[in-house]
């Protein structure tokens, strides 16, 4: 890793991760994780590994799952924190890439995979949750705003990464629900948002507006910028499961 030898990396670790004794250790996941990672942003590597960032959240979950089977895998996990959270921006920027080109379906894969090595993060769940209705995948969409809202109440605070996703995610919470498209939907999981959960949501997002710092970002501007990226941008063309 510290030599930039990516592929030799990715290499190594996915052949330790066949043998039986390395197939709970975090330090292979976390490796790899890295490596696939480098390996999805350089361009010189696009075309050999396409599904190189899928593969490094798929890692990522790994290292996330087998955290407290040792000491030794809960240190490793604590000290890939910072590159799990650059990872993850990673993904929420991908997945706005994909849903300012109104491909809903592939913002939403994306923010499958990030769930799954941020199960904790709300702000994540309730976009993945926007995302999946906008893709007519109303039963997922569905569950994971119910995973989200029975999270959060007015004293939630995401992480500076997920802070705009979660005002953004509530803004959109509010139109699909006072839209009453979805009632029959929300219904059946036993999901009844009442007009006081409205004005809690809507007075979430306020307060999180306030801890914005910078300038507030502006959708419209945000979506010509994503325009221009998706023009060059690469990803694999056909979604995978991330279930394992």
């Amino acid at each position: 890793m510290v030599d930039g030898q990516f592929e030799d990396v990715a290499k190594k670790t996915q052949k330790l991760l066949e043998e039986a004794e390395y197939r709970r250790n975090a330090w292979a996941y976390y490796y790899l994780a890295q490596s696939q990672y480098e390996l999805a942003r350089n361009a010189e590597y696009m075309e050999a590994y396409p599904k190189a960032f899928r593969d490094a959240m798929k890692a990522a979950y790994k290292l996330a799952k087998y955290r407290d089977k040792t000491e030794e895998n809960k240190a490793v996990y604590e000290e890939a924190q910072e590159f799990l959270m650059e990872l993850k921006d990673s993904a929420i920027t991908v997945s706005e890439i994909y849903y300012d080109n109104e491909k809903p379906r592939k913002a939403a894969y994306y923010l499958k995979g990030a769930v799954r090595f941020a199960p904790n993060d709300y702000a994540l769940w309730l976009m993945k949750g926007v995302y999946e209705i906008k893709a007519r995948n109303i039963g997922e969409g569905v569950k994971s705003i119910i995973t989200a809202m029975d999270s959060i109440d007015l004293n939630y605070v995401p992480d500076d990464i997920s802070l705009q996703t979660m005002i953004d995610a509530l803004d959109e919470y509010e139109l699909i629900v006072k839209s009453g498209e979805y009632d029959k939907y929300f219904s059946t999981y036993k999901f009844n948002p009442t007009s006081k959960d409205i004005e809690d949501a809507v007075a979430l997002k306020e307060k999180l507006k306030g801890m914005i710092e910078g300038e507030e970002i502006d959708k419209d501007e945000r979506k010509k910028e994503s325009e221009i990226i998706y023009k060059t941008f690469r990803s694999d063309e056909e979604d995978e499961d991330f279930e394992e």
